[in-house]
């Protein structure tokens, strides 16, 4: 009869469920948290090895869970439920971080606020994608509208949306803001051009347009705060 085969990992694994009960994964190394995930998706193998190797093909533990499945699986050793698993806890943490704005007392004071804010809209979205942030005069978040979604490489934003979102809300400021899934925080003619025809259809119903923010490799841009731009939100 043949003998019942053991997981020789079975306690390396059971001494890191230990750590993590009675410590969570504060002060853990990125490879250490990952290795813990990889536990779940891959029952019968070591998979530190594979943690370290995710993390030096993309970098660190934040940019392994923001990528796609298809470039997960590009990695050896990665299958597809593994692929899976690390993109579902991603997706989770996205959903969890964004919230019910219409129902949250949200200040954006600060090119920093509107950033921090931003960042859970854009994390792990891999087509080109505009909010509009339509706040009162004291800076307060009165809404955040998807204005539209399109491919990898572009976005059309209506203007008309625009307008007819920030007087529907009522609004005295608007934040544009877009992301560059493929590129850099940089704004093309196309942008600029969005950017100064919706900054003066605004003006003409006495609404403020206070920044458009664009998003590129994990990077944001201001264009408010860049001097040779500051005409488009005077």
């Amino acid at each position: 009869m043949e003998a019942k085969k053991t997981n020789p990992h079975a306690d390396h694994r059971q001494r890191m469920r230990s750590l993590v009960r009675a410590r969570g994964f504060d002060g853990m190394a990125e490879h250490n948290v990952l290795e813990f995930l990889l536990f779940y998706a891959i029952p019968r193998k070591d998979t530190n090895e594979l943690a370290h190797r995710l993390i030096e093909r993309f970098g660190t533990l934040a940019k392994v869970l923001e990528a796609s499945p298809e470039r997960l699986m590009r990695v050896e050793g990665v299958g597809e439920s593994t692929a899976l698993l690390l993109s579902a806890v991603f997706a989770l943490h996205c959903r969890l971080t964004r919230g019910d704005d219409d129902r949250e007392k949200v200040y954006l004071e600060t090119t920093e606020d509107m950033i921090r804010f931003l960042r859970a809209r854009f994390e792990g979205v891999r087509k080109e994608t505009a909010f509009l942030l339509c706040l009162d005069a004291n800076g307060k978040l009165i809404s955040c509208r998807k204005l539209g979604e399109g491919s990898a490489e572009s976005v059309i934003v209506d203007k008309r949306a625009v307008m007819e979102t920030a007087l529907h809300c009522n609004a005295s400021l608007v934040v544009l803001a877009h992301n560059h899934p493929n590129g850099m925080a940089a704004p093309s003619r196309e942008d600029l051009m969005l950017t100064e025809d919706c900054a003066n259809m605004l003006r003409t119903v006495g609404i403020r347009m206070a920044d458009h923010i664009i998003e590129g490799g994990g990077e944001y841009l201001s264009l408010a705060s860049v001097s040779r731009f500051h005409r488009f939100f005077l």
